[in-house]
């Protein structure tokens, strides 16, 4: 097999495959070094015609893709009209944009890169979240918790007596430890997430962190309750609530899997209600303490423990507070009220006192929002800003008669490394900031604008070699249109000046109409049908005479026209 190739090299690789007895691809493959010795390198291997640095046409193609979102054919034809000529074709553009992580796809995943965290000790950190089961269903006369199936956003539930059973889920970050809850509500609101909370909090203690999403259910109550539970466990490590960043929802992926872990257990209930067994609310909220736990109780098996044994194997203090205080902080009533000139507010016949300092002195006679929690002694004051709405997380909240409570320095979250494509996604946007500048610049001073293809600057179309042959015209005559249109020629006006040419404008005369088709269509204009008759026989001499409807119109307003006269008179 040395030295050979192609029709003799298979001939040869046959020939002892049939001696051998094996394939004659077998005895191809291990005669490969063999056959034609290794191709020769070329110089100028690993070499590539275009570089992406700072300054090139192609780094400036790139910048048009990240920075102002054109696709890469729109891009490289702005950056030829814009005279860019050292350019790679639309299929190495795209292979150089995948290759450093700015392909299509890769461009529409905003997901974030994430690094996997862990508490401390049980009770540092809380994942909360909710999720509303596909098939699970309660309703509102019975009671009952239904199975309704094929209900999405193409085709909503249309019933008002059904509501979407949901499922709250909470999960220790350290111990693995979860705690589940089932709502039956049209939506989740920071009302329902809070009294969810309350009963957590009370039976597992108050974390140091909560770490939710960005979801609508975490707003509202949850913004005064932070202040008021770091206020009240200030000197036991505080309170916060921390949501992370968007597009990024494996960071709170301990809970995420929780759900999947309760919508498989969900199947039971699934069986029971498909023989027929009666379930409520009630009896779904025990059923998820007994899975529970179930689970609390088995091997982790990420962590190799029990969640019960992580949970109570350090040496922690659980925070716990009065359920009545908890509900206090998370359900306190709150208020708006104009603050009067004697720097008090009133609510339900009882008036509150606000320091006479500033910046509340600044604010009398404008409405602020309160917050008075029942078994806590403090209040807290919303102030409104410029526009009059209330931003509570932008500082505009006080507790009156208190210190401020700072909000504990924030755990530390390792981040990965920035990416290629994170690195290179922020020079391209720092460098086309700087020439959309530039260009605003010379509009400025100069007047030039930078051409944009099609809307400032003709693209030429691409001739094919194709003959085109003309499509057939038809063009109708005057002739076969006065036939269907009847029309009429009458002198036109003419100017003193030019007296003397006189040109002819066409007017409609309307389609010809015979005694009948005018008795039909115009006898609602007499005071009755043989009125009509009569007049119209005026006009047609016998029944085969047509006239145009212009002129019968006509001749019914001459007639009708002393009488509305008359009238006007009379009026």
């Amino acid at each position: 097999m040395s030295g050979l190739s192609g029709t003799a090299a298979k001939s040869e690789a046959e020939r002892l495959a049939a001696n051998y007895g094996v394939s004659w691809q077998y005895v191809y493959r291990m005669t490969k070094d063999l056959r034609s010795g290794q191709r020769k390198t070329r110089s100028d291997a690993g070499k590539r015609t275009f570089e992406i640095k700072p300054g090139t046409d192609l780094y400036y193609a790139m910048q048009l893709v990240i920075v102002d979102k054109l696709d890469p054919d729109q891009a490289l034809l702005t950056a030829r009209t814009r005279g860019r000529t050292n350019l790679p074709t639309l299929e190495t553009f795209q292979r150089y944009l995948r290759e450093q992580g700015l392909g299509k796809t890769q461009r529409r995943n905003t997901r974030r890169a994430h690094r996997r965290f862990e508490a401390e000790f049980p009770g540092q950190m809380y994942q909360i979240d909710c999720t509303a089961l596909k098939v699970r269903w309660q309703d509102e006369k019975t009671r009952r918790v239904l199975k309704i199936e094929g209900i999405d956003k193409n085709h909503p539930q249309m019933d008002e007596t059904k509501l979407r059973v949901w499922q709250i889920m909470l999960v220790d970050d350290h111990s693995r430890r979860r705690f589940l809850r089932y709502v039956a509500v049209p939506a989740i609101t920071s009302l329902d997430m809070v009294r969810f909370e309350c009963e957590a909090f009370t039976r597992l203690g108050v974390p140091r962190e909560l770490y939710t999403d960005n979801g609508s259910e975490f707003k509202g109550y949850h913004i005064r309750a932070e202040r008021i539970l770091n206020s009240i466990l200030k000197n036991e490590g505080g309170y916060v609530h921390k949501r992370h960043a968007p597009n990024n929802p494996q960071a709170t992926g301990k809970v995420e899997g929780a759900h999947k872990w309760a919508e498989k257990a969900d199947r039971f209930i699934g069986l029971a209600v498909s023989e027929g067994q009666t379930v409520t609310i009630d009896d779904l909220n025990r059923f998820a303490d007994e899975i529970c736990e179930h689970y609390n109780h088995r091997i982790h098996r990420a962590t190799g423990e029990k969640p019960m044994n992580r949970w109570h194997g350090k040496r922690i203090v659980v925070r716990k507070v009065a359920p009545d205080v908890i509900e206090s902080a998370l359900l306190s009533d709150e208020f708006e009220a104009v603050l009067d000139a004697s720097m008090t507010v009133t609510h339900r016949k009882v008036a509150y006192k606000i320091p006479n300092a500033r910046p509340f002195v600044d604010y009398t006679g404008k409405v602020v929002r309160i917050v008075v929690p029942h078994s806590i002694g403090m209040i807290l004051l919303t102030l409104p800003n410029i526009d009059g709405k209330f931003e509570p997380t932008n500082g505009g909240v006080y507790e009156i008669d208190k210190l401020v409570a700072g909000v504990d320095k924030a755990g530390e979250f390792r981040t990965v490394a920035e990416s290629n494509a994170e690195r290179l996604t922020r020079e391209l946007k720092a460098e086309r900031k700087q020439e959309v500048a530039a260009i605003k610049e010379q509009k400025r001073l100069t007047g030039q604008i930078a051409p944009v293809p099609h809307l400032n600057v003709p693209i030429e179309v691409e001739k094919a070699g194709v003959v085109n042959f003309p499509h057939r015209e038809f063009i109708a005559s005057s002739e076969a249109v006065n036939e269907v249109v009847p029309v009429v020629s009458a002198p036109s006006e003419t100017s003193e000046t030019s007296k003397t040419s006189q040109t002819s404008k066409t007017a409609y005369i309307g389609k010809p109409i015979t005694y009948w088709q005018a008795v039909a269509e115009y006898s609602d204009r007499f005071e009755s049908k043989d009125a009509a008759k009569s007049f119209l026989r005026e006009i047609f001499a016998d029944d085969a005479v047509t006239v145009a409807e212009t002129e019968v119109e006509a001749a019914i307003d001459r007639l009708n026209r002393p009488f509305e006269e008359g009238l006007r008179l009379v009026g």
